[in-house]
């Protein structure tokens, strides 16, 4: 097996985490999420100190980081908790922010973007990315036992919107803080950033230390009306973006994460760099709606 040197080995992770999170998001809400997460991580694993990530680190697809020579000289299984917890905490966040469904495949992805190289050397220093995939399974159908987020002890439960994500329209990120609009641009909700992944740290710590592992229940992915209209319209003709957003009343963000749900649900596949169609199986599913 190849050896990995550090440096490169959590390079590769972060690029993998910054293609899976940006394809979800906007690539400024990854490099801001990858940044702030490496830092909330600094008083638990100080060899995050050793680098830092800037806007400037993130070039296309790629990512460069200076490290200090003192890294590649860790132990492994240090290393690997390091990374094991970046990825935890980073695909919560993704959770909270997003919702479940969008992350469901969050590991599959990943596991795509690093190869089998960079895969066995993490499992080599104890990140094994098949338990985190099981988890993550686990978690989606686990829906309703996930931990209320954190909020400021200001904020009146009973004055907090309801939403779902299909509310959100757009988000805007802008110094650790995350605010959701549904499409009249109403204010949906503010996400603290900040609270949320100290909140996550925590939690991890937490679990390490208890075995139990409630009792799944069976859920179905559930596609919303907004999809379902989305389908049906690209059955009866073709139809750009602009003119999908224009039918179907929501942003391009919102749209583009539609799309990527119904591709993870294999009712859409791409057909070229920017085109997509329907899947026999999302053909079958809109027939059984309509009989």
């Amino acid at each position: 097996m190849v050896c990995i040197q550090n440096a490169v080995l959590i390079t590769r992770v972060i690029e993998g985490l910054y293609k899976v999170v940006g394809r979800r998001t906007l690539d400024s809400f990854a490099i801001q999420l990858l940044k702030n997460t490496t830092k909330k991580l600094q008083p638990t694993y100080e060899f995050f100190s050793w680098f830092e990530l800037q806007d400037e680190s993130f070039i296309g697809t790629t990512v460069q980081i200076r490290f200090d020579a003192r890294f590649d000289a860790l132990l492994s299984p240090r290393l690997g908790e390091a990374i094991d917890a970046l990825v935890r905490v980073i695909y919560l966040e993704l959770l909270h922010t997003i919702g479940d469904e969008v992350g469901r495949y969050f590991i599959t992805e990943l596991k795509e973007h690093l190869g089998d190289e960079v895969i066995d050397s993490l499992s080599t220093c104890g990140v094994h990315l098949e338990e985190l995939q099981v988890e993550q399974h686990l978690r989606y159908q686990m829906k309703g036992l996930h931990p209320s987020p954190p909020r400021r002890p200001d904020q009146d439960e009973e004055l907090r919107p309801e939403y779902t994500w299909d509310s959100v329209s757009t988000w805007k990120y802008e110094n650790n803080i995350c605010r959701l609009f549904d499409s009249k641009g109403t204010l949906l909700d503010t996400l603290y950033l900040d609270l949320i992944i100290e909140e996550y740290v925590e939690r991890l710590a937490e679990s390490k230390e208890s075995d139990f592992i409630p009792s799944p229940k069976t859920t179905m992915l559930k596609i919303s009306a907004k999809e379902d209209e989305l389908l049906a319209m690209m059955r009866r003709r073709d139809i750009d973006v602009d003119s999908a957003v224009a039918l179907l009343h929501v942003s391009r963000q919102k749209l583009d994460t539609m799309i990527q749900k119904l591709l993870q649900l294999e009712m859409l596949k791409y057909i070229s760099d920017s085109e997509v169609k329907l899947t026999e199986k999302g053909i079958q599913y809109l027939s059984e709606k309509q009989s």
